[in-house]
C-alpha cells in the first residue's frame, strides 16, 4: 500500500524553466495529454481494487505538469471527493481557477513554485506576469485559507536579493514560505552535470543562474545506507503508466514499467526497485541530491 501517490492530470506545463525537462523542450516530442476523468476515476478505482493505495493515502496531483491547465480540473477533484482521499496541488499559479469550496475540504497543501520575487526574475525562468501571479496567489489565499498554502521558493543566483522581501510578503499574508536551492529538474542534465559532460553552452549558463557550489559535498555526505524515499511513492502519468519514480521523465531510458490497469501491486513494487537507472541514480548522488533539499542556514531563517 502506498501512502503517497503522484498522479499527473496535466502532461503539459506553460512554465519556460530552462533547468526542467518539461520546461526546456526534452519532453515536447513525447506524447503528452490532460487525463480524461473517466479515466482518472477508472485509475483510481483501480488502485483501491488492488489495494495500493487506502483512504489514508495522499493524491499529489502532479509531477512535471502543471495540473491547473487541466480544463476539468473541477472534474478531478470531483472523482477525489467521492472517493474520500485527501490530495495536493503543486502550480506555478499562473492561471487561477474558481473552485466551489466544498470540493477543496479534502486538500492539504497547495504548493506554489516561485524563481524570485521580481519581473526580472520571472522573465529568467517561467516567463510569467509577475503581478498576475500575486493577484492569483491572493484570490487563492481568499478560498482556502492562506495556512493550506505554501510558497515553494527557488533560489537562484539571481534572486539571493529578493528572499528577504518575498519571506516579508509572505509572512505578511499569512502563508508558509520554504525557500531552498533551484534543483535540476532534469535527469539527464543532473548526470551530465555530475559526469562533466554537460554542454559548455549549458555549463556557462548553470554557472551563471544556479547554486552548485555544494553539490560535490553535500553527494560525497550520502549516508552508505540511504534508501531512495521514491521505493514507498507511486507516480502515474496522464496515460496512467506506473513510472519508476517522479524523478525519471518520458525524455528518460527507462520511463514506465507498464500500465496500471495491467500491473498487480506485486509486480509494481518488483519493477521499480530492480531497474539499472535506479542503481545509476542511486550511486551518482542524484537521488540524494533531489530528494534532500539543500538548505543552508541563511536560508532556514526564513521559514
Amino acid at each position: 500500500m502506498y501512502n503517497l501517490v503522484y498522479f499527473e492530470i496535466s502532461g503539459m506545463c506553460n512554465g519556460k524553466c530552462p533547468w526542467c525537462v518539461n520546461g526546456n523542450g526534452r519532453e515536447r516530442s513525447y506524447p503528452s495529454r490532460f487525463i480524461p476523468p473517466q479515466e482518472f476515476k477508472k485509475a483510481i478505482n483501480r488502485l483501491f481494487d488492488e489495494s495500493i493505495i487506502t483512504s489514508d493515502t495522499l493524491i499529489g496531483l502532479y509531477n512535471y505538469g502543471e495540473p491547473l491547465l487541466h480544463p476539468q480540473f473541477d472534474e478531478i477533484i470531483r472523482i477525489l471527493q467521492e472517493n474520500d482521499l485527501k490530495f495536493s496541488i503543486s502550480t506555478n499559479a499562473s492561471k487561477f481557477v474558481n473552485l466551489d469550496s466544498d470540493l477543496l475540504k479534502k486538500l492539504q497543501t497547495f504548493y506554489i513554485s516561485m524563481p524570485g520575487f521580481s519581473q526580472k526574475s520571472y522573465n529568467k525562468i517561467h516567463g510569467f506576469d509577475f503581478k498576475e501571479i500575486l493577484k492569483n496567489i491572493e484570490k487563492w489565499a481568499a478560498i482556502l485559507g492562506p495556512e493550506r498554502m505554501q510558497i515553494q521558493y527557488h533560489v537562484y543566483q539571481f534572486n539571493l536579493d529578493e528572499i528577504e522581501s518575498a519571506a516579508t510578503y509572505f509572512k505578511k499574508n499569512g502563508i508558509r514560505f520554504f525557500p531552498y536551492y533551484a534543483l535540476m529538474a532534469d535527469y539527464n542534465l543532473a548526470l551530465s552535470y555530475l559526469n562533466h559532460s554537460l554542454p559548455q553552452k549549458i555549463l556557462e549558463k548553470a554557472s551563471r543562474e544556479l547554486l552548485l557550489s555544494y553539490v560535490d559535498d553535500y553527494i560525497s555526505s550520502l549516508p552508505k545506507q540511504y534508501v531512495c524515499p521514491q521505493r514507498s511513492i507511486l507516480t502515474i502519468d496522464e496515460f496512467c503508466n506506473v513510472l519508476l519514480c517522479c524523478v525519471i521523465s518520458k525524455a528518460d531510458p527507462i520511463y514506465s514499467i507498464g500500465s496500471l490497469f495491467s500491473l498487480s501491486k506485486e509486480e509494481i513494487e518488483q519493477k521499480k526497485t530492480c531497474q539499472n537507472i535506479c542503481k545509476e541514480c542511486l550511486e551518482t548522488g542524484i537521488a540524494y541530491w533531489v530528494q534532500n533539499l539543500f538548505r543552508p542556514d541563511f536560508i532556514k531563517k526564513y521559514n
